[in-house]
């Protein structure tokens, strides 16, 4: 077994076929297929389903092989730059992922903030779901996440960023609009909207649950804009865990944020990472940008 076959494992898994991952290593298909060939010899184990077309599909040996594959490739790439620069400088290309609902108000600030900072190092981004994001952690395809610390799987560590009560959205007309803060029982009567993007609707059950109200559900948004948009719309209410500095919807219409005054379940926005290992240096220093910025009142 050595680094090359690896490197072609990993191509493989990233580009879906054969041809290609020979296209992304710079060598031939034949080049390819025979090292993986050696690397299931040599591990005893079938990586591989070849298909037609030149494609080929990861058994589930293979993909735990190829989250391992990873790990050793990007120890590997760390040594020799930590060599090269004597372990001071953070150059290169940093992966991150952040959960859908909360990407406008964390990545934008991050990126734009620690780029200045540390300008030799590129940022990658994809946003996903919960548990996409913690497989891509776990697989080596993202360093870092931005995640809730909701259904954490095993193998993920979290650090966390910020742990804030909820708040209610309210109409801008809304006979509450003023208070300093309202419980849920005295909202209990009016539509509720619901962020429908799991784990969510378990959380915001929760919430209701602790604090002795039913969630009787009038309409359920699929993002976070949509639900703002039909409270200012004065289609009922919701509830936010984040707190947008704008008090504004995306047609530009006012609508009112009123902490909760029950006590209530919280779900910290967490940064997570793949358990065991060292991370990369560049990794560790935008966490350490990431604490402060949020430990300062950074994004919302």
């Amino acid at each position: 077994m050595n680094l090359r076959q690896l490197e072609y494992l990993v191509a493989v898994a990233d580009t879906g076929g054969l041809t290609a991952a020979a296209e992304r290593c710079h060598v031939s298909q034949s080049a390819v297929s025979l090292g993986l060939s050696e690397l299931e010899s040599a591990l005893r184990l079938r990586l591989l389903i070849r298909g037609p077309g030149r494609s080929a599909v990861l058994t589930d040996a293979g993909r735990q092989v190829v989250g391992e594959a990873r790990a050793v490739l990007t120890a590997v790439s760390e040594l020799g730059a930590d060599a090269r620069r004597l372990g001071q400088e953070i150059a290169g290309t940093l992966r991150i992922g952040c959960y859908g609902p909360v990407a406008a108000l964390c990545l934008p600030a991050a990126i734009a903030g620690f780029r200045e900072q540390r300008p030799e190092v590129t940022i990658e981004f994809v946003e996903g779901s919960l548990p996409d994001l913690q497989r891509q952690l776990l697989d080596g395809r993202c360093e870092l996440a931005f995640l809730y610390r909701q259904d954490v799987l095993p193998g993920i560590e979290v650090e966390v960023l910020r742990d804030q009560q909820p708040h209610a959205l309210l109409p801008a007309d809304h006979r509450f609009r003023r208070r300093r803060s309202v419980a849920l029982r005295e909202l209990a009567a009016e539509p509720f909207i619901l962020l429908d993007v799991p784990p969510s609707e378990r959380y915001f059950r929760s919430v209701f649950d602790a604090a002795g109200v039913p969630m009787a559900v009038a309409h359920r948004a699929g993002s976070f804009e949509l639900a703002r948009a039909m409270v200012a719309r004065g289609l009922g209410y919701t509830l936010s865990v984040q707190h947008p500095a704008v008090d504004r919807s995306i047609e530009g219409m006012p609508f009112r944020t009123v902490p909760l005054s029950d006590t209530v379940p919280t779900t910290p926005l967490v940064l997570g990472r793949a358990a065991g290992g060292r991370p990369t240096r560049r990794a560790e220093v935008f966490s350490a940008y990431c604490k402060e910025l949020f430990a300062d009142g950074g994004p919302a």
